[in-house]
């Protein structure tokens, strides 16, 4: 005979367990290569984008990186259904400063790109998606300027590299809500 307490407890996972299977229908994972529903796969569709060119160095490196994070390492496609536009810009403030000297101490970087999906051919038309996002990356100020720049510069790569990841998640996100595209 089972104490009230445990038969409580198996009619508890009872429901987990119908609930689980109930729900395990229902995930597909995003970058799956095959799909359930009509159209091609999500990884298709991220390949299907030509990465328009970026001005600037910060510009060039977050292309670069767009361009691997989409495809895979295998370029940027010509002739396909999609175009992106890209505009970058840094800046950066100081975080801390040495309240005895009144010198920078650590500084951060930020970049931020907006970007747009076109469909080739209609670039006078509005976007079919759009977005924005942004990151951060901090760096160590010495007294030395040289230092100083290439640290700069190294943070805006690094951040550059995030930021593509998080425009590939957008990008992702817009496609699986919108399918038919």
């Amino acid at each position: 005979m089972l104490s009230p307490d445990r038969a409580a407890l198996l009619v508890r996972l009872a429901f987990v367990g119908a609930a689980s299977a109930a729900l395990a229908g229902c995930f597909q994972p995003m970058y799956a290569t095959n799909t359930t529903v009509a159209g091609p796969s999500l990884q298709n569709k991220l390949k299907d984008i030509e990465i328009v060119k970026i001005d600037g160095r910060l510009g060039n490196d977050l292309r670069n990186d767009l361009i691997f994070n989409l495809t895979g390492g295998s370029g940027n496609p010509t002739n396909v259904p999609y175009k992106m536009l890209i505009t970058v810009k840094s800046s950066s403030t100081y975080a801390i400063v040495d309240t005895a000297s009144g010198l920078p101490e650590a500084k951060t970087v930020r970049v931020q790109g907006d970007w747009k999906l076109l469909k080739s051919g209609e670039e006078d038309k509005p976007p079919i998606a759009s977005g924005s996002a942004a990151a951060s990356s901090s760096i160590d100020v010495s007294v030395e300027r040289f230092a100083n720049y290439s640290a700069t510069r190294d943070a805006e790569t690094r951040a550059a590299l995030t930021l593509s990841e998080m425009i590939k998640a957008q990008l992702a996100a817009y496609f699986v809500k919108n399918p038919g595209s």
